[in-house]
């Protein structure tokens, strides 16, 4: 069996695409699992249409076994609800336990997929906006590979504080993204990071069709598949 490839869709500002970027990863790529660790959002999880059953905060809330929705033969989804409706009812007081628990679940994931015989090669977690650098840090020791989501705004003018704070992030990065790209701004954006995607109208907001319409446009399609390629040699 090949070892296990753990990535983490990260960025600084939210409303970046990471959860597009999670879904056309997955289902480009295939054999994969995705996780819902956005707490502040659950965004995957309702793209996908997974049920409200128990996700991967059940282990620490009741000891439960998570909930796997199976998309395709090739693609799975761990949801992410019960985490999202805590952090609605207790705010950040509860961010640093999911922290913790994300980086627990890191650790055993290579457990969890083989004990379920899930043929999937690839996990990749849609986290929530601004994870502290602590945790960055302490994943990156972990080997997970790291793919930080920006947009237009990092080829923008900006403060420098926010270019401070994009240097501390992207220090971090296995790899940047540059994401809700004009046509007229690819060009400068492939300067600053090896992977750009347009922007692309999307009418159905269901995970696949998304998928789908990110890359139906031939320059994106390029994009991910260099991103896949990245992902499978890292």
């Amino acid at each position: 069996m090949r070892p296990l490839k753990i990535a983490l869709v990260t960025s600084l500002d939210g409303g970046v695409g990471k959860t597009t970027l999670a879904s056309v990863l997955g289902v480009a790529k295939g054999y994969v699992l995705l996780i819902d660790m956005d707490w502040e959002k659950a965004d995957l999880s309702q793209l996908f249409r997974a049920p409200r059953k128990p996700g991967w905060l059940a282990p620490f809330l009741k000891g439960d076994a998570p909930y796997v929705h199976k998309i395709t033969p090739m693609l799975y989804l761990v949801p992410g609800y019960e985490a999202f409706e805590l952090y609605q009812r207790m705010g950040e007081d509860v961010a640093g336990d999911f922290a913790e628990a994300l980086m627990e679940w890191v650790e055993h994931l290579p457990k969890f997929v083989q004990r379920l015989r899930m043929p999937a090669d690839t996990v990749i977690i849609d986290t929530t906006a601004a994870l502290r650098t602590e945790l960055l840090s302490r994943l990156q020791k972990h080997g997970v590979y790291n793919i930080f989501m920006t947009d237009r705004r990092l080829i923008s003018r900006i403060s420098d504080v926010k270019a401070e704070q994009y240097r501390r992030y992207m220090a971090y990065a296995s790899l940047v993204v540059v994401n809700l790209v004009e046509k007229d701004e690819v060009k400068m954006a492939r300067k600053i990071a090896p992977v750009v995607l347009k922007r692309v109208s999307i009418k159905d907001y269901y995970g696949e069709s998304v998928a789908d319409s990110v890359l139906r446009d031939r320059e994106n399609r390029k994009a991910v598949d260099q991103l896949v390629y990245r992902l499978k040699v890292a």
